[in-house]
Formats: C-alpha cells, sequence, structure tokens
C-alpha cells in the first residue's frame, strides 16, 4: 500500500470515528426524546383502544429499544467503551435485539396502514377486521416471528475484539 492509500484510511477512520462520537449523540437525543413523546400520546385510553393508534404505540417501543440499544453502543465504540467487541454474549444479544426490534417496528407500521385501508373499505366485511383484539394478536405473531427469525443471531455473530459493526457469522 503507497502511503497516500494509508493517509487515506487513516483520515476516513478517523471521520468514522468522529461521526460515532458526536452525530449518535444527536440521533440518539432526538430519537430517545421522539418516540418517548410518542409513547406518551399513544399510552392515552382513547388512542391506545383504537387498533391504528396501538400499532403505533407498540411500533414507537420496538423503536426506542432498537434506537437505545443500538446507538448507545455506537456511541461508546466512538470513545472505545464498547463492550460488544470484547464480550460474545453482549455482541449477540445487540444484535438480536436491534435487527428483531428494527424489524417489528416497520411491521407493526405496515400493519398500522393495512388496518387503515380495511376501515376505510366499503366492504362491511373488511371494516368488521379492524379490531383491537385483532391488533394486538397480529402485534404478538410479529413479535414470535420477527424474534425467532433473528434467534440465529446467538449462535451466529461473534465479537471480533476489534469493531463490533464488522461481526461476522462463524
Amino acid at each position: 500500500m503507497s502511503s497516500s492509500e494509508t493517509s487515506s484510511i487513516a483520515s476516513l477512520n478517523n471521520v468514522m470515528l468522529q461521526i460515532n462520537r458526536y452525530c449518535t449523540i444527536f440521533i440518539l437525543l432526538f430519537g430517545f426524546v421522539g418516540n418517548i413523546l410518542n409513547i406518551l400520546a399513544l399510552s392515552q385510553r382513547n388512542l391506545r383502544s383504537n387498533p391504528c393508534g396501538w400499532y403505533f404505540l407498540t411500533s414507537s417501543i420496538a423503536n426506542l429499544i432498537s434506537i437505545v440499544s443500538g446507538l448507545l453502543t455506537r456511541l461508546l465504540s466512538g470513545w472505545n467503551n464498547d463492550l460488544t467487541e470484547t464480550i460474545d454474549w453482549l455482541c449477540k444479544l445487540r444484535a438480536f435485539v436491534v435487527f428483531s426490534s428494527r424489524t417489528i417496528a416497520l411491521w407493526l407500521i405496515m400493519f398500522a396502514t393495512i388496518d387503515r385501508w380495511l376501515l376505510s373499505s366499503a366492504n362491511a366485511h373488511y371494516r368488521r377486521l379492524s379490531t383491537l383484539k385483532n391488533a394486538r394478536r397480529i402485534t404478538f405473531i410479529v413479535v414470535f416471528i420477527f424474534c425467532l427469525m433473528y434467534v440465529q443471531m446467538f449462535y451466529c455473530y461473534q465479537a471480533n475484539g476489534r469493531h463490533s459493526y464488522e461481526s461476522v457469522c462463524v
């Protein structure tokens, strides 16, 4: 490798380090506050008893879990304190929580969209499918399926000792 390539790599590594240190703080702060406000607003009885409100409430909880578990370790890695780089079970747990919670949140938003479509349908049978009982069932099924789908993280991922974002399946 030439010296210019080495200096370019060092510069890019420094940029990545600065992004992990400073940009992550803002994303974590705004994501945390935004999801907490969503949870507070959607926890009101009239919204919690609405199927669409239920989907958005549980999606906000999943997003909050994803943001805290994913970005907190990125923030710590910017200061060389990320335990997921060296502790294998923590690396696996972080990967499982981040991937499953992000996927769960997206699917719940998709089901909220489907619920709104069902409720606005001209067909009375479709409108009757939009119930809180069905929303809770679907939420349970989504959480179960995606936790089951990402359980492979516990036996595939390993902390490689340097950068947990380079974790590999073995």
